[in-house]
């Protein structure tokens, strides 16, 4: 009986890749937030909150994402989650003046829920072709939602200051839409797919992945490491949930001009870009808890010293911060499938997520109760906090 062919892995790795490029969503509300503002006449407030809404509930997305994949499969969990996040973009496309609210539901609660569902996939099916290489696999596919901000938002707003809100709005519903099919694409490993990627061979930490015990999400949130794995990442937020919205204004208060100020802007971008490419890359060589430690390092410095830097240093520091906060969201994933295993690490990386949602969504109304300058003293003890917790991983 003939053989059966394995898959190329390849292949699924640069299906899931570009699929992940819409992932980078919530990036792109940067230039759609004063289009909204002026012409749905919202407050600063209102107009930013489909931003939070978005990152607040990506995690939700991710666990119940992982939970579908063990009933309908990996594919079709990416191609329902999709529908709900192009569907909640086309809802916001079509908001009418009097019904604003309905760009917080549409973009902000179904494009992050849909998203999250979609995106939980996008990372764990490659991490599961790739056992040896799980952190650079991590990098790629993650790296191209950092990609999506650079490429989409000049598009968008070229869009926007021709045309408005909703012709850009279902611009990017579109194109999502159509990037979105590349799912056709990616398949999880059967069994004997994996007993052929594990053959002779053993998984970065020194067993194969089958022999591994696999947690549920229950037994997963049981453990010690779950307790810590997630608050050490949830520390890692504030940094950049302070300092992104304001590296342009504070860089020119700071004595940048504005053509400085957005250099800065481009040069934190790309160092985001390469945290996120190189930092699980590295990990694979190195170590996990070795890279941990050393952007858990930078970022407690770097960000304590945005508080009071100006010039150059401060672009050198803002980029240092999205430097780190690439590496982390690039490298959590690997951490949770190091410790869990990769048979759940959807829904298992959406638990560990929660507390990433629940700061990111505080962290603007730290701003307003301490002040620019101690909120980002108080990011730089939250990381060197993390820095501390990753003893006991």
């Amino acid at each position: 009986m003939r053989q059966k062919r394995q898959p190329n892995r390849y292949v699924i790795l640069a299906a899931a890749s570009i699929v992940n490029f819409v992932h980078g969503n919530p990036y792109i509300w940067t230039v759609f937030q004063p289009y909204v503002q002026e012409e749905y006449g919202l407050s600063l407030a209102a107009s930013s909150q489909p931003f939070t809404i978005i990152i607040g509930i990506f995690a939700a997305g991710n666990m119940l994402g992982g939970f579908l994949q063990h009933k309908i499969g990996a594919r079709a969990t990416i191609f329902f989650g999709s529908a709900v996040m192009c569907g909640g973009f086309f809802l916001a496309a079509m908001a009418p003046h009097n019904m604003p609210w309905l760009i917080s539901l549409g973009y902000g609660a179904l494009g992050g829920f849909g998203s999250g569902c979609a995106f939980s996939m996008l990372t764990a099916v490659p991490q599961e072709w790739f056992p040896r290489q799980r952190g650079m696999v991590s990098g790629i596919t993650i790296g191209m939602v950092g990609i999506s901000g650079i490429l989409m938002n000049p598009l968008c707003d070229y869009v926007l200051s021709r045309w408005g809100y909703r012709t850009a709005m279902l611009m990017v519903t579109v194109i999502y839409a159509v990037l979105c099919l590349g799912a056709f694409w990616v398949r999880e490993p059967s069994a004997s797919d994996q007993a052929a990627l594990s053959q002779g061979s053993s998984a970065l930490q020194g067993d194969s992945e089958s022999s591994k015990k696999q947690f549920t999400v229950g037994e997963m949130m049981r453990t010690r490491s779950y307790l810590i794995i997630s608050t050490i990442m949830a520390l890692a937020v504030p940094a950049y949930v302070l300092v992104n919205p304001l590296m342009k204004s504070l860089g020119m208060a700071r004595g940048l001009t504005n053509s400085q100020a957005l250099a800065g802007v481009m040069a934190a971008s790309i160092a985001n870009i390469v945290g996120r490419f190189a930092l699980p890359w590295l990990s694979d060589l190195a170590g996990r808890k070795k890279i941990l430690r050393m952007i858990y390092l930078l970022c407690t410095v770097s960000v304590i010293g945005v508080s009071a830097a100006g010039g150059l240093l401060f672009i050198v520091l803002i980029s240092a911060v999205c430097l780190v906060y690439g590496g982390v969201v690039s490298l959590f994933p690997v951490v949770v499938s190091d410790h869990f295993g990769t048979k759940y690490q959807g829904i298992n990386y959406g638990a560990v997520m929660i507390g990433y949602g629940l700061i990111s969504i505080l962290c603007p109304y730290l701003l307003d109760i301490a002040g620019i300058e101690l909120s980002f003293i108080l990011a730089g003890v939250a990381s060197g906090v993390g820095l501390f917790l990753l003893k006991f991983l």
